[in-house]
């Protein structure tokens, strides 16, 4: 077990191994001593230390988070020894090839502003910079899109704000894709400084690069007030995903408690009639809420990073994650594909039953369980929209998928038929479940009470199941059919061809044609072969045919719509007419008065008929 040391190289702590750390400290003692005379020693031994705090960064990785002796090894060799400085030039030269050589692979160029050739901000240069191309070309190619898209100028402020400025001696070698080496970053150093002397007496262009400064520093101070603006756009939204990823993430967990049967929790017992078992609803709930509650925890882990600036991110977490999303995945489709088998197969069972003959020949039909009763179902009472739901304190299944038809009947008397539907994994199990559905009816002389729900026997699951009800009425048989029908009857035949809701709290008699309605008054919607009529109380009525759409009011006014276009009348007169000629209009329009005089608010509104052709 060797021991570590904390260091601070160029602003970075980092945790070296105590036999690295000593070569390393040798290393850094000797590129001193070499540059003890040298000019710019300290931005040199700057440059040095960030150069090697950065290769050190990228030795860095999740399970590794000490520096080792081979780790200083290789970054001694990329940036070259002290001994190797002395050396005539062409071996220098040799040297400095070999050790660019010894580099990870090609030198990769970074984009940044170049600020030693720059007219402002020196993005062009830090552009030709990076693909090696000169800046004029550059320039150019901005000055063509300003004039021409007018965009330039606004891409250049963009770049300005964007771009990072090379400050340092390491930065700018990467800028020009040369190896950030020691002799490398000393031979920059100095033809800074020599350039630096050389136009220090320029003063005109002292001036303008002055003149360049002031103007760089007042967007680099825009380029902050936008920075902070985008800084905290971004943490608003770090936050968002937080609250909703945690929100919805532990809404899904915590409803994993209800499994637990901790108290004070509990799920719907919808497991004890949909799924095969209570273990497969479990394993079914838990892979939803894989399903859902991983990708909310990861965008809440997102936002966390974001808004603290983490910019590591750890692969165990990651691999995790995902795991639990595809187990999720993998519980979904097995217990869906599961559930699924059990509604394959559909099947059928019918039930043929007596009634008693009504002394009248004239039997009411009604639902139970109306709002003018008293709820016979507590709390498991449902709107007429709701198709089933569960009876928790009673602990059954109530479903309303009931519908009722009205046929005629091959005897002389009244016959109830229950077709019962259900599905199963296979045609006998699904005759089994219909078999289990319970339904009642109750029947006083003349009044046929029908239940709205059927329920299913005790440990009987959900399949689907539905009841189709048949009313056999003799030819001469009468029904009145009462208005709690009104879900539960549909399309049922009639000579008159009355719309289903137009046909209760209505008399029917049976004839060898079908029903005929006895007390009728003529106001009721139509149904025909193609064709649909509605009238009124008031006299109004809607046609709608084969040959188009005639709508009269109860005042005179008409619209029609057929083969010869729209024909619109008002009052018995004619107001638009549209066919393949053109369209003809009559309508009133506001007066036009040449040259109008100051009016009164009482002479305004003065309107006229005019005909207007097109």
């Amino acid at each position: 077990m060797n021991k570590t040391v904390t260091v601070n190289i160029g602003g970075i702590v980092f945790h070296i191994d105590e036999n690295a750390y000593e070569r390393f400290k040798q290393y850094l003692e000797a590129i001193r001593s070499h540059f003890t005379t040298a000019e710019g020693r300290d931005e040199i031994m700057q440059d040095i230390e960030s150069r090697i705090a950065e290769m050190f960064q990228d030795r860095i990785k999740d399970s590794k988070q000490v520096i080792t002796l081979e780790d200083v090894e290789e970054v001694t060799i990329q940036m070259g020894r002290p001994d190797q400085f002395g050396d005539e030039p062409e071996k220098a030269e040799e040297k400095a090839s070999d050790r660019n050589n010894a580099q990870d692979g090609p030198v990769k160029r970074r984009l940044y502003r170049n600020p030693d050739d720059k007219l402002l901000g020196g993005v062009c240069s830090g552009i030709a910079s990076y693909f090696d191309v000169d800046a004029v070309w550059v320039r150019l190619a901005f000055a063509f899109i300003f004039f021409v898209f007018g965009s330039g100028f606004l891409l250049y402020i963009l770049l300005w704000i964007i771009v990072p400025e090379a400050k340092t001696t390491a930065e700018k070698l990467q800028m020009r894709g040369e190896p950030v080496t020691i002799s490398n970053i000393e031979k920059n150093v100095k033809e800074e400084m020599e350039q630096v002397r050389k136009t220090a007496g320029d003063s005109g262009k002292e001036v303008a690069k002055k003149a360049g400064t002031v103007v760089g520093r007042i967007f680099e101070a825009i380029g902050e007030v936008i920075k902070f603006f985008f800084i905290l756009l971004g943490k608003l939204i770090a936050i968002f995903f937080m609250f909703i990823g945690l929100i919805v993430a532990f809404a899904a967990f915590v409803s994993l408690f209800a499994l637990l049967k901790i108290p004070g929790t509990h799920y719907p017992p919808i497991w004890n009639y949909a799924f095969a078992s209570e273990t497969h609803f479990v394993l079914g709930f838990i892979g939803v809420v894989l399903l859902i509650g991983i990708p909310f925890i990861m965008l809440a882990y997102a936002g966390a990073r974001m808004l603290f600036n983490i910019r590591k991110s750890s692969k165990i977490v990651g691999f995790t994650a995902l795991g639990l999303w595809l187990t999720g995945v993998a519980l979904c489709l097995v217990i869906g594909i599961r559930l699924a088998g059990e509604f394959s197969e559909k099947e059928n069972i019918r039930k043929e039953i007596a009634l008693n003959q009504p002394a009248s020949r004239t039997m009411l039909i009604e639902m139970s369980g109306t709002k003018n009763e008293e709820k016979k179902y507590d709390d498991s009472d449902y709107d007429d929209d709701e198709d089933f739901r569960l009876d928790i304190n009673n602990n059954r299944f109530l479903s309303q998928k009931v519908k009722l038809d009205i046929v005629k009947s091959p005897t002389d008397s009244f016959e109830l038929v229950e077709l019962l539907y259900a599905r199963g994994n296979s045609r006998k199990n699904a005759i089994d479940n219909a078999s289990h559905i319970v339904y009642a009816f109750a029947q006083n002389d003349s009044v046929l009470k029908l239940d709205r729900h059927f329920t299913l026997k005790p440990d009987e699951k959900y399949r689907a199941q539905k009841i189709q009800l048949l009313l056999r009425v003799p030819v001469g048989g009468k029904i009145k059919l009462d208005e709690s029908l009104k879900h539960y009857i549909y399309d049922i035949d009639n000579i008159e061809n009355v719309l289903d809701r137009d046909m209760l709290n209505r008399t029917w008699i049976m004839t060898e044609k079908g029903l005929k309605c006895v007390d009728c008054d003529g106001t009721e919607s139509t149904l025909g072969d193609g064709e649909i009529h509605i009238n009124s109380d008031d006299g109004a009525e809607i046609k709608i045919d084969e040959n188009g759409i005639i709508i009269n009011g109860s005042d005179g006014d008409r619209v029609q719509v057929d083969s010869n276009g729209v024909h619109v009348r008002e009052n018995g007169k004619d107001r638009v007419r549209i066919n393949k000629k053109g369209m003809r209009m009559e309508m009133k329009v506001d007066e036009v008065q040449p040259p109008p005089a100051p009016q009164s608010p009482s002479e305004k509104g003065n309107t006229h008929l005019h005909r207007m052709i097109y």
